[in-house]
C-alpha cells in the first residue's frame, strides 16, 4: 500500500487543504488575488520589495507582489468593556452622595415669599456674613442650631434687597445649614421639624458616603 493512499494520510491532507482554504490566500498568489479573496486589509506595511497585509484572521507576506507566507494572525487580548469593580463602586457611592447633596440644597434654599417694602418704612435689615462652618455630617442635629432671630419682627428687609420685605417669623438663620446657602442676598425660609429631620437624614448619608469614598481611595472633590 502506498503511503499516499492511506486513509490517515488522506485525512491529514484534507485537513491541511481545508486549513489553507480557510485562510483565503495561498503561497504563490498575487497581490490582486489576495485582495479579490480577502478584501481590503486592516493594516499594510511596505518595506521595499516586501509587503505585509494584516487581516483579522491571517497575516499575508508578499515579496515582489507574490505571496511567500500566510500565517494566522495572533489572537489579541479582548479590550475591557466595563470599568474595574472598584471604579464601579466609586461611581455608585458618588451618585448616592450627589443625590443627597442635591436634596439638601433644595430644602435649605426653598424660596420665601416676599412683599414690596413700603417707601420709608423702617424695619430691621438682615445680612448673612461671609464664611460658613462645614457641618459634621455624621453627628450634627440642625434642630439644635436653628435660630429664629427675627421671630419678634413683623417684617424684615435684607441687605441687597431692601426694596422687599419678609415676615420675620418665617425666616431663620442656622449655622449648620449656612454651608449650603446659595444666595446670601435673600433670607432663608424657616424649616419645619420634618424638614430638619430630613436634612439630618441626608447629612448622615453624606457622611457615610464620604467614609466609603475615602476607603475606596477616591481623590476627587468632596462637598
Amino acid at each position: 500500500m502506498r503511503l499516499g493512499s492511506s486513509p490517515t494520510v488522506r485525512l491529514l491532507l484534507c485537513l491541511l487543504l481545508s486549513a489553507v482554504a480557510a485562510l483565503g490566500a495561498s503561497v504563490g498568489d498575487t497581490y490582486d488575488q489576495v485582495l479579490a479573496e480577502k478584501g481590503k486589509p486592516r493594516n499594510v506595511i511596505d518595506a521595499g520589495a516586501v509587503r505585509v497585509l494584516t487581516y483579522a484572521d491571517v497575516t499575508v507576506k508578499l515579496r515582489d507582489g507574490v505571496v511567500v507566507s500566510v500565517k494566522p494572525t495572533p489572537a489579541q487580548a479582548p479590550v475591557p468593556t466595563t470599568p474595574p469593580p472598584a471604579a464601579l463602586e466609586v461611581k455608585a457611592v458618588k451618585a448616592k452622595l450627589d443625590d443627597a447633596l442635591a436634596k439638601v440644597v433644595a430644602i435649605i434654599n426653598q424660596p420665601l415669599p416676599f412683599l414690596p417694602r413700603p417707601p420709608k418704612e423702617r424695619m430691621r435689615i438682615g445680612v448673612f456674613h461671609d464664611g460658613a462652618t462645614r457641618p459634621n455630617f455624621s453627628t450634627v442635629d440642625v434642630r439644635l442650631t436653628q435660630d429664629g432671630m427675627f421671630d419678634a419682627e413683623p417684617f424684615i428687609t435684607w441687605e441687597g434687597n431692601t426694596d422687599k420685605m419678609w415676615v420675620g417669623k418665617d425666616t431663620e438663620f442656622n449655622a449648620m445649614t449656612k454651608y449650603f446657602y446659595l444666595d446670601r442676598s435673600l433670607p432663608k425660609k424657616k424649616l419645619s421639624e420634618d424638614e430638619m429631620l430630613e436634612v439630618n437624614r441626608l447629612y448622615r448619608i453624606i457622611g457615610e458616603c464620604e467614609k466609603q469614598l475615602a476607603a475606596l481611595g477616591y481623590q476627587g472633590p468632596v462637598p
